[in-house]
């Protein structure tokens, strides 16, 4: 019995000496999984950054020729900008000069003037596609007051703060400073609404709201042109820009009125040339 009872004990004894080596086997076999597993983990993080990497220098690229390509358009528009600027000053000079000459040295019809106008026109003319952006409930009427006798303008000659106020507001204009341009040209009018550039101070002012879009308070500006100054060369342009704004607030009878005024009144002058060539964008356009 007793012996029975040592075998039981050793029996015992030699199982708990054996357990440890079991559990080590067990941490073994389970820290060579975990390893494994760990060693896919690391491939596939690898792998996906690795991947990332390869965007991320792709989207650089992207970047870096868009940046590009931005500094091109930049380019562009600066130059633009630059060659509107000297085509509006150089105009101005020319009108200036023209104006400055005794009136019968142009004609009562403003003729040659135009001519030099017509470069400077076909720049400017070509506006955007039909909008009806300016317009409102209350519009101005389209009604144009012909002349009756061509009076001619302020003959007496400008002073030198006359001409500078008229040069900064103009220079504005040029620059695409439209807020800025139509400040300097109401600024201009109130001190020199009798001058010799009150006509073209608010034939510009006009072209600068043009420029914004804002077509009711342009044609107000064109209107008052040719009611106010009926023998100024710039009646012509006014007439043929009141046609262009109609048309830009789709008021395309008015306009088609206006336009084909222009075309017989003024025969062989860019504002006829371009008042037939809206006529026929219209006609194309079934308006």
């Amino acid at each position: 019995m007793w012996a029975k009872q040592l075998k039981t004990q050793a029996l015992a004894i030699a199982l708990l000496l054996a357990m440890p080596m079991v559990v080590q086997a067990q941490a073994r076999a389970t820290v060579k999984t975990l390893d494994q597993r760990l060693q896919r983990v690391e491939r596939v993080l690898d792998q996906s950054m690795l991947q990332q990497l390869q965007r991320v220098d792709t989207l650089q690229g992207e970047i870096r020729g868009l940046r590009g390509e931005i500094e091109t358009l930049n380019n562009e528009i600066e130059t633009l900008k630059k060659r509107n600027r000297n085509l509006y000053l150089d105009t101005d000079k020319r009108i200036t000069d023209l104006e400055s000459r005794p009136a019968g040295g142009l004609g009562l019809d403003g003729g040659g003037l135009d001519e030099l106008d017509d470069e400077f026109d076909d720049e400017l003319d070509d506006e955007p596609t039909s909008s009806t952006s300016g317009s409102s409930n209350s519009q101005p009427t389209a009604v144009i007051a012909r002349p009756r006798v061509a009076v001619g303008n302020n003959t007496r000659p400008a002073t030198a703060a006359e001409k500078s106020a008229y040069t900064k507001a103009y220079d504005l204009l040029a620059r695409g400073q439209n807020d800025a341009a139509i400040s300097a040209f109401d600024k201009f009018i109130g001190e020199y609404s009798d001058g010799p550039y009150t006509d073209n101070a608010w034939y510009w002012q006009g072209e600068a709201k043009y420029a914004q879009r804002d077509f009711n308070e342009a044609l107000r500006n064109f209107n008052f042109v040719v009611g106010s100054f009926p023998g100024s060369p710039k009646v012509p342009d006014a007439r043929l820009k009141i046609g262009f704004a109609l048309y830009e607030q789709q008021r395309f009878a008015e306009a088609r009125q206006v336009l084909t005024g222009v075309q017989d009144d003024y025969p062989g002058r860019s504002a006829a040339v371009l008042a037939r060539k809206r006529l026929q964008k219209m006609d194309r356009e079934g308006r």
